[in-house]
């Protein structure tokens, strides 16, 4: 006599086919079958007819849940989902986007002073740099960090008198690396189901890692050195992709597609820590250094 079939649901999150029936979940009015998504890990229900997983792709859910953190009542939802849907995918989601343990302290801060933004033409590209108001705050005992991130001087002409940061050669000892499990690669993953322009990739992560985890603070900061502050006698200039506070640590990301440079990576980490030192007062022992993408990441300091 044959098995029977074990029932299997597409997956909410990401539409895989293998699920398996997790437990249940009682409220007042029923009992809900809760399931597990043996691909990517994530528990979901069958809610609304089961209307939710063939309505929504992963990227509207996210998208609707940074426009949630970004101070977007579920009431002035623009896509007109039910309140109850968001509300689910905020709870299933909440510890890949830890933002919402955050979220009460926005809510009477207008939208425009949550993330301050601030447009540059360096090395004639555009960046566009941004500092998370709210998380700011966790940079207490950083004054010097805090002062430069709001107010951010830059000596006039130095981003067009200068040597790129990211284009210099090896001028330092190769670091011992260490991989490590962190939340910047799942980061990465939910973030790039948003575009498939890999021309986007770089920006969406940034941003996505801006509004929806409590550690970073802010993205494409500008940094400098001057010419007395080098071993080559010029000005040194370039953009840090993510900037974070962890155990109050400073930790420098960079966002490194495949395949890796490991060591124009750790020069060009190490050329950050320099200079954000260097600018911000903070000690040297306090600032980490990390690589990552959507499949590793390196730390070193």
């Amino acid at each position: 006599m044959k098995k029977p079939k074990k029932e299997s649901q597409k997956c909410l999150f990401c539409t895989n086919n293998l699920s398996i029936k997790k437990g249940i979940r009682k409220n007042k009015n029923r009992t809900i079958q809760k399931y597990q998504c043996k691909a990517c890990k994530k528990y979901f229900t069958l809610q609304n007819n089961n209307q939710i997983s063939k309505t929504y792709n992963l990227s509207k859910i996210l998208n609707t849940i940074s426009n949630y953190n970004l101070g977007t009542s579920l009431r002035d939802n623009q896509n007109k989902i039910p309140k109850s849907t968001i509300h689910n995918w905020i709870k299933e989601l909440k510890t890949d986007l830890p933002f919402n343990r955050l979220r009460t302290r926005i809510e009477n801060i207008p939208k425009h002073n949550i993330i301050i933004k601030k447009r540059f033409i360096h090395h004639n590209q555009p960046f566009l740099y941004q500092y998370h108001n709210i998380k700011l705050n966790f940079a207490g005992k950083y004054k010097g960090l805090t002062k430069y991130l709001k107010h951010l001087y830059l000596p006039k002409n130095i981003f067009n008198k200068s040597e790129r940061i990211s284009k210099l050669s090896k001028i330092y000892l190769n670091k011992k690396l260490s991989e490590k499990q962190n939340y910047a690669v799942k980061l990465a993953k939910l973030a790039l189901s948003i575009t498939k322009d890999n021309k986007k990739r770089h920006n969406i992560i940034e941003n996505f890692m801006l509004i929806n985890d409590t550690a970073t603070i802010a993205v494409e900061i500008p940094i400098y050195l001057y010419p007395n502050e080098t071993n080559i006698n010029k000005a040194l200039t370039g953009h840090i992709d993510i900037l974070q506070i962890r155990y109050n640590d400073i930790y420098i990301l960079d966002y490194k597609p495949e395949p890796i440079n490991k060591s124009q990576a750790i020069n060009q980490l190490l050329t950050y820590k320099e200079a954000l030192s260097r600018r911000t007062k903070i000690k040297k022992q306090n600032i980490k250094l990390a690589f990552f993408n959507n499949k590793a990441y390196y730390e070193f300091s």
